[in-house]
């Protein structure tokens, strides 16, 4: 009896694997071998559970030791010589680079997937400029680099990186619209509830969104402002524990910490906001919002300007500003309710034409029929 081809995916944490891409993996499973290759978190356990080998691998992915990461690239390879697979999935800086190395090494067919720059190409200082050397070294023997956005494959063009032959555009990494779907509201009240669940990093807006809800709390009483999200003190790129305690304590903005399942969060929301200037991929909060109908606001980012339809299924402001931010949450609130409804559904068609699981697992599937 022939074995079944050997898949592996590989990402930076467990928690992204299962949370954005589990209803690809899972496409696979009948046809394929399928492994995850991440550090260990709290969400590793799921995929024994669900029959799907994991090799944990420590991975330090903000870090900058040149060491630790000859000594990921160096675990790789081991883990790529030893499990002969067939085809090998990449996601995030590290796994993209070290990995896909790894695999020129073994000559093993892969695909690097780029699912956002983030601050990689934001500055330019001695490290950034080493990361684009080392992100051009790497991806000359994949099969394909895949992009989330026109914008990051347009840079990786002109910066040389990668040939716009070898390049492919995949909006987004796919969202269950039957998961996520319009669910009702617990409360029964006259709140008009706005909601931003995001790591809560700096560039994602967050400040900007805090200090709108301090300008608009008091002149709109029924107005509530939720922040969701983990919150982390390791890096100056997060905002610290202690400033989100402080909005709590002035009392313009509510804190939920954070949850595995964000859906009744959204369900309760009345708008969902993400005013972000980080370089987004195509921001998962926002497609999750809007497939479960409801309206957002956000910026005319990378990644964010993918999905938002300004006037249709809900506003776009300018980066950065408070006033614009301000200016957008008060015309969404003084629209009509069946307006407002009329955005929330313009949205999940915009995700079931575009954006769907479904769609993207076709894409993959396609793919991996011509590559292996």
């Amino acid at each position: 009896m022939q074995r079944k081809k050997k898949i592996a995916f590989v990402g930076n944490t467990s928690f992204s694997i299962y949370n954005f891409r589990f209803g690809v993996v899972r496409s696979f499973m009948n046809e394929y071998d399928v492994t995850i290759i991440a550090p260990r978190d709290e969400y590793s356990e799921f995929f024994s559970k669900e029959g799907i080998k994991y090799i944990e691998v420590p991975m330090d992915s903000k870090g900058t030791n040149i060491f630790k990461d000859i000594k990921l690239t160096m675990t790789l390879y081991s883990i790529y010589k030893k499990e002969k697979f067939d085809f090998v999935f990449h996601y995030t800086i590290k796994p993209v680079i070290y990995g896909s190395y790894a695999c020129r090494l073994l000559n093993t067919k892969c695909i690097a997937i780029t699912t956002g720059l983030g601050y990689t190409f934001r500055d330019k200082n001695i490290i950034n400029t080493i990361v684009m050397h080392l992100y051009k070294f790497s991806l000359k023997k994949v099969q394909e680099v895949w992009f989330l956005n026109h914008d990051d494959r347009r840079i990786f063009i002109e910066r040389g990186i990668v040939h716009e032959d070898n390049t492919f555009v995949l909006y987004g990494e796919g969202i269950n619209s039957k998961h996520f779907s319009p669910a009702p509201k617990k409360f029964n009240d006259d709140k008009f509830r706005f909601l931003l669940f995001s790591r809560l990093l700096k560039d994602k807006g967050i400040v900007e969104y805090a200090m709108a809800a301090k300008n608009l709390h008091e002149k709109y009483p029924n107005m509530e402002f939720r922040l969701l999200g983990k919150a982390n003190n390791d890096t100056l790129e997060n905002i610290p524990i202690k400033t989100i305690k402080e909005w709590e304590k002035n009392g313009f903005l509510i804190y939920l910490g954070e949850s595995l399942d964000v859906r009744p969060f959204i369900a309760d929301s009345d708008c969902v906001v993400l005013p972000s200037y980080y370089r987004e991929g195509i921001p998962r909060c926002l497609m999750e919002a809007m497939s479960m109908e409801k309206p957002i606001i956000t910026t005319d980012n990378v990644g964010c300007i993918e999905l938002i339809s300004d006037g249709i299924n809900g506003f776009q402001c300018k980066q950065k500003s408070v006033d614009d931010l301000v200016d957008k949450m008060e015309r969404i609130y003084n629209l009509p309710e069946e307006k407002r409804l009329l955005m929330g559904k313009a949205g999940r068609e915009i995700i079931k034409q575009k954006f769907d699981e479904e769609i993207v697992i076709r894409e993959y599937q396609n793919k991996i029929k011509q590559l292996i």
